[in-house]
């Protein structure tokens, strides 16, 4: 079948804007409101450089008695994009009323300017949501961690493959039993990897991967817990140790990460 382009690229990205959306997601938005998302989702993505997201939230103007806002967010297509803003929306206690996300190919220029949509440019998620209106700080605040959720989406994505060499390694490394099973069954997918980080006995961190590589209100592992856990492994406790960290997980799942804990014993 063939697809015809339009030069503008708001009305192309409103001609696929719902495709393979849920009927529930369309209910009270018809063309209008359609063209309207279309026109403010363009307008977000506009100068996007890859690597980088674009993110627009604003209130919406109706003469509904709701009070509601809407969301724009663009960013190279991957995994656990949406159910990932929608846990850091849902941290706010803001409800949703509507999830639309479009993949769509769009061309840019060197310096990130949106030049068509619909040709042969690059796969990108163009994400519109409306829900319940807040206040211009609480706007400010959401902002702020939709940021350092799509920086931890695009850790643990683009170091996937460093992350499962890293967990096999750390299997290889252990004695044959049920700990390096258990690792081995991880690996075999059981197990969401979305960070790695190599600690020392005094207290230095190494090499970090996937969400390790960035900063959080909450430390991943609590100093007193890393120690606790090297006296664990002391003692002749069994390896791995299995912890629940105080930082709750800012991709896919919002719950608290599972922590995999490997000694890793050097010669000498």
């Amino acid at each position: 079948m063939a697809v015809t382009l339009s030069h503008e690229p708001s009305e192309a990205l409103a001609a696929r804007l719902t495709r393979g959306a849920l009927p529930g997601e369309l209910k009270n938005f018809g063309r209008e409101e359609i063209a309207e998302a279309a026109r403010f989702v363009t307008t977000a993505a506009q100068t996007r450089r890859p690597g980088s997201p674009a993110i627009a939230l604003e209130p919406i103007s109706s003469d509904d008695v709701r009070r509601r806002m809407r969301l724009a967010i663009v960013n190279d297509d991957m995994p656990f994009l949406v159910d990932s803003i929608a846990a850091a929306i849902g941290a706010h206690d803001i409800d949703i009323e509507r999830v639309i996300h479009p993949v769509v190919r769009a061309s840019r220029s060197a310096d990130g300017d949106l030049e068509e949509i619909g040709g042969a440019g690059a796969p990108e998620s163009m994400i519109y949501i409306e829900m319940e209106r807040v206040d211009a700080r609480e706007r400010r605040d959401l902002i702020d961690d939709l940021g350092g959720v799509l920086a931890d989406v695009r850790a643990a994505v683009a170091d996937w493959p460093r992350l499962q060499r890293a967990m096999a390694r750390d299997e290889a490394a252990l004695p044959q039993g049920e700990g390096a099973a258990l690792l081995q069954w991880f690996l075999d997918g059981q197990f969401t990897l979305l960070g790695h980080q190599d600690w020392h006995v005094d207290g230095a961190a190494g090499e970090a991967l996937g969400i390790a590589r960035n900063d959080h209100r909450v430390p991943i592992l609590a100093e007193a817990s890393r120690a606790l856990a090297i006296d664990w492994f002391e003692r002749g406790g069994e390896t791995p140790l299995l912890l629940k960290s105080s930082l709750i997980s800012t991709v896919h799942r919002a719950v608290p990460l599972d922590l995999v804990v490997v000694p890793l014993m050097k010669a000498g």
